[in-house]
């Protein structure tokens, strides 16, 4: 069922104006204060009556084409009340297949509510749990800047993996981030994290680097590399998601391409503004996460996303963006350019029989 969802979409890879991956902050707001999150300005001045309403979101679901990777973010996107039906706008209004909603795990009982209700409500759809952990111990909550905030990934954990367990439309992803305050631990965390969370996935992520800059102050890159084939070696467990054999052959060529992007080489043209786009919770369109630019205001324009998108501002700044052959380590972005550039399609092709015979074999 979920391959016919993504069929649907494939009419719009014509349009240049269709993004087929929208990652949207749903709002600001945040039980956590982490000092490097990049949304830390908007975090600490949240004004919650700014937000989009349910009623703005079911108009811009209905005027945004289909998309169909959605990726919640914020703020804590946990938080809003209304967050399971402005999921269910963009599934059942834009062919949303694949839900993404990372979580600081601070609260388990609203998490599991949400991933119940989901999971039930949309069979056809897949949804992944993503939970932060950053060191194994006490230290991540000082990271976090609150209190039992472990505690709570290891609730939020431990209610949607039995969920999971007993559902084949949701997998649940543990994401680390590789700072210097944390870059020793990272064998530590890794094991402690496969034995208490048991994600589908563990991935790690750069600290995000102030841009242009690809690599924040204080990190050594080939230390991060080595540290990243590690979690692709140990992190991973079999998982339901459909069409994972490809999706992780993506996050094979991602990792492959990370060596050349954090030496500064030009990889692929960047699909930001197009194929991937960026939406805050006040309905500013922005370019992407790592830039400020923005590209449009929904609410000034019909709440109509493609109309934003094919605006002259919108269209100069992506074609200056790649005139300029901007280049940054942004994992959405990456992965989107990955994809729309052919000269990576045999890669993706080895890589994902790779992992379905590996799949089939059990191993994954």
């Amino acid at each position: 069922m979920i391959t016919l969802r993504l069929l649907r979409s494939f009419r719009g890879l014509l349009d240049r104006r269709q993004p087929e991956f929208l990652v949207f902050a749903v709002t600001a707001g945040c039980s956590a204060r982490c000092p490097f999150c990049f949304y830390a300005s908007r975090v600490a001045s949240a004004g919650r009556e700014q937000e989009l309403d349910i009623g703005e979101i079911e108009k811009i679901s209905l005027r945004c084409g289909r998309i169909p990777y959605l990726l919640l973010s914020g703020g804590e996107p946990v938080l809003r009340d209304d967050l399971d039906r402005l999921i269910g706008l963009f599934i059942e209004n834009s062919g949303a297949a694949y839900v993404t909603v990372p979580s600081n795990g601070l609260q388990p009982e609203r998490t599991e509510k949400l991933f119940a209700g989901l999971v039930a409500r949309h069979p056809s759809v897949h949804f992944r749990a993503a939970f932060s952990v950053d060191f194994p111990d006490a230290r991540h909550d000082d990271a976090r800047g609150v209190p039992g905030c472990l505690d709570g990934v290891v609730e939020c954990a431990l209610r949607i993996g039995r969920l999971r367990d007993r559902t084949p439309n949701l997998t649940m992803e543990a994401v680390s981030i590789y700072a210097p305050w944390n870059a020793s631990v990272m064998p530590e965390l890794r094991e402690w994290v496969r034995t208490a969370i048991r994600p589908d996935n563990h991935e790690l992520h750069l600290l995000r680097a102030d841009w242009p800059s690809v690599l924040a102050e204080g990190l050594d890159s080939k230390a991060f590399l080595s540290e990243l084939e590690q979690f692709r070696l140990h992190g991973r467990r079999a998982e339901s998601r459909p069409l994972s054999p490809f999706f992780r052959s993506l996050n094979d060529a991602y990792a492959g391409c990370l060596g050349h992007l954090l030496s500064g080489a030009f990889c692929f043209p960047c699909r930001a503004g197009e194929r991937i786009v960026t939406l805050d919770e006040t309905g500013r369109v922005r370019l992407c996460e790592p830039r400020e630019d923005v590209l449009g205001d929904l609410r000034e324009e019909g709440y109509d996303l493609k109309r934003v998108l094919g605006s002259e501002r919108a269209r100069r700044i992506v074609c200056g963006m790649q005139r300029d052959r901007c280049r940054c380590t942004w994992e959405c972005a990456v992965s989107t350019n990955i994809v729309f550039t052919p000269g990576m399609y045999p890669r993706l092709a080895a890589g994902t029989l790779r992992h379905a015979l590996s799949r089939r074999k059990g191993r994954e």
